[in-house]
């Protein structure tokens, strides 16, 4: 009996010891620090000039941006090859980039003209028209052979605020701009020289247009 009991004893043994152990490795990859992020924020820098008296009394309100969805997370997107698009979690935008994207525009365009003010997204203040726009490309280009450049595409629409109202103006802007290496900074920074130069381009446009 005595026997019997010895080696059920030692049975036992074994199997608890690994439990505890794997439960020591647990608390000890549950305390361990969780890598984070590095984040960014695209910034569209300071119109060149204001384009005044073009709709000097129009107000246009910025919709809802949206960003074709293999580019509308948080992560940096890089393009690797012909058919390859990466997505790096270590390398992000600190913030949606739909949202982060219209309160740039919002902000650069109001700044520059042509209208009387362009407002946020949320603003209370009656608007004439609505700028939407649509984000189809968002991609470092890190291909092998070629140069690095930071790709934008956006197309933009302005309609009247009034139910039923219809489209006045549709344009589509892209912009490659070459970077200074395959790197995540050196990536945002073509970003914000893209977005910079669409806004200019757009904002021309509209001044030369006539809305009404």
């Amino acid at each position: 009996m005595r026997d019997r009991n010895i080696a059920l004893a030692s049975r036992l043994v074994l199997p608890m010891a690994l439990l505890v152990a794997s439960a020591l490795v647990a608390a000890c990859s549950i305390g361990k620090p969780v890598a984070q992020p590095t984040t960014y924020v695209i910034e569209a820098g300071t119109p060149p000039a204001r384009l005044s008296g073009a709709h000097d009394k129009e107000v246009v309100r910025m919709g809802y941006v949206r960003v074709a969805s293999a580019f509308s997370g948080n992560s940096l997107v890089y393009r690797t090859d012909d058919v390859t698009f990466v997505a790096d979690p270590y390398q992000a935008f600190i913030s949606d980039p739909r949202a982060m994207l219209g309160n740039q525009m919002a902000a650069w365009l109001d700044r520059a003209g042509p209208f009387k003010a362009v407002t946020q997204s949320d603003s209370a203040v009656s608007a004439t028209y609505t700028l939407e726009a649509t984000v189809s490309e968002l991609y470092g280009d890190f291909r092998p052979g070629q140069p690095a450049a930071a790709v934008m595409t956006v197309q933009f629409a302005l309609v009247g605020s009034d139910i039923g109202s219809s489209l006045v103006f549709e344009r589509t802007i892209s912009r490659r701009v070459p970077l200074d290496g395959a790197s995540p900074g050196a990536l945002v920074r073509g970003y914000d020289r893209a977005l910079s130069e669409i806004l200019t381009e757009l904002a021309g446009d509209l001044a030369a247009r006539k809305l009404r």
